[in-house]
């Protein structure tokens, strides 16, 4: 465990836990995906969360397990076997522009 500074942490001094590298495959699917939601509010499919996630194909089954939780989550919204992602009752009320 990291000694306190005294200091709170900054984006210049992050913490062991904001440290990206220390990131799992689905905390950069949720931060990909919102990050999407904020950009571009239509609907996109899993391959652009992959690729904004710099992850492969190797995590797709990850990838789509984690965007079934944000929609049940009410992140997202998906009806079942399409390949299509729709921003959920959640983005639309916290990532509206005003």
């Amino acid at each position: 465990m990291a000694q306190s500074t005294g200091t709170p942490p900054t984006a210049a001094t992050p913490t062991e836990a904001t440290n990206p590298e220390d990131a799992t495959v689905r905390d950069r699917v949720w931060d990909a995906t919102l990050c999407l939601l904020a950009a571009r509010p239509i609907p996109f499919q899993a391959w652009r969360v992959r690729r904004r996630a710099g992850l492969d194909d190797s995590h797709d089954r990850t990838i789509r397990r984690t965007l079934t939780v944000m929609a049940e989550a009410g992140w997202l919204d998906h009806e079942s076997n399409s390949k299509w992602w729709h921003p959920g009752p959640k983005a639309d009320e916290r990532l509206d522009a005003p």
